[in-house]
């Protein structure tokens, strides 16, 4: 089973409007389903932003059929996502695919994850529309293993790091060792032990946060 997540641009006319917002804001959808009309019902939670604040944004527009405010950080979206993200959605059904959430957005890029088996993947890369990759970039194909969200997240040294950390002791509170410890067990420089702690923090940390 493989693990392919594409970021699509939320720049341009199209927009990759799978997010029900145009501020550029950051934060996930929890839970997506996709209409036979492809339309897609979303719940979408904001990392910052006051979910009253984008439900009023969202009167008028023309894309979104329905919604409403869940809590201060969630809303309700059904909506009509743009022509790039309608092609890639629709390779869930036509490609046996699964969507893997949550789906993450910030300022730039909205980032999905597709689930399925090496052929299947490969079969939907290839009849993407040529039309439909403008500003879809593959960022990461990898073996799915289960793990959690934060975990996937990280590349194989990444992971090899983590753990040599957490066994060395140094994420406990209060902290046992230093990083030259952890540097000594991965038979690494110091400098490149801080480089790749500072990286995994950087992937998970904002996670976190949505």
């Amino acid at each position: 089973m493989k693990r392919l997540s594409v970021t699509v641009g939320r720049s341009g006319g199209d927009a990759a409007r799978l997010v029900p917002d145009r501020e550029g804001r950051r934060g996930t959808i929890r839970t997506l389903h996709v209409c036979p009309d492809e339309s897609v019902l979303e719940l979408c939670r904001f990392a910052e932003a006051d979910a009253r604040d984008v439900a009023a944004a969202l009167d008028g527009d023309e894309d979104v059929r329905d919604h409403a405010v869940v809590d201060e950080r969630t809303v309700y979206v059904h909506l009509v996502p743009g022509a790039r993200v309608r092609a890639l959605l629709a390779l869930l059904v036509s490609h046996h695919l699964l969507l893997d959430t949550p789906v993450r957005f910030d300022a730039e890029r909205v980032t999905v994850t597709l689930l399925g088996r090496a052929r299947h993947i490969t079969a939907a890369a290839d009849d993407l529309p040529d039309g439909a990759r403008a500003d879809m970039c593959v960022e990461r194909l990898a073996e799915y293993t289960g793990e959690d969200d934060l975990r996937a997240a990280l590349t194989d040294r990444q992971r090899e790091v983590l753990d040599a950390a957490v066994a060395a002791g140094y994420y406990e509170d209060p902290r046992g060792v230093t990083v030259a410890d952890v540097a000594d067990a991965l038979g690494v420089s110091v400098s490149t032990a801080s480089e790749h702690l500072r990286k995994i923090e950087a992937r998970v940390l904002p996670r976190l946060a949505t």
